[in-house]
């Protein structure tokens, strides 16, 4: 096994894809549409592959539409979120190394 211990950076990566391929292929934003008129029967999410539904609206079989203007707004919403965070680490790694040099010097700092 390997000795090292997980970083948050790489935690948060994890988390990250995890929420990507959650929000891009299980539940995606759609429209319910019926008809030739493409009339929208209901809004909700759905599995990414699952392109046809068994009910039908007045005669018409439900197919989905992606709403590609709210998954974009997600998936950037979720980006710079997990953004933020990497940045947050990056800055405590950097004020932790500080501190850590300053402490094996033996020097103290006073402010």
């Amino acid at each position: 096994m390997i000795g090292n211990k997980i970083s948050p950076k790489g935690i948060l990566l994890i988390l990250y894809l995890i929420v990507i391929i959650f929000v891009g292929v299980v539940f995606v934003p759609c429209y319910e549409v019926w008809g030739a008129e493409k009339n929208v029967h209901d809004v909700g999410y759905t599995f990414l592959f699952k392109t046809m539904d068994w009910s039908t609206v007045n005669g018409f079989k439900v197919y989905y539409e992606i709403n590609y203007a709210r998954l974009i707004y997600t998936i950037g919403i979720v980006t710079l979120i997990a953004s933020v965070i990497w940045m947050l680490l990056l800055l405590w790694e950097k004020e932790d190394r500080r501190v850590s040099l300053t402490a094996e010097s033996g020097e103290e700092r006073r402010e």
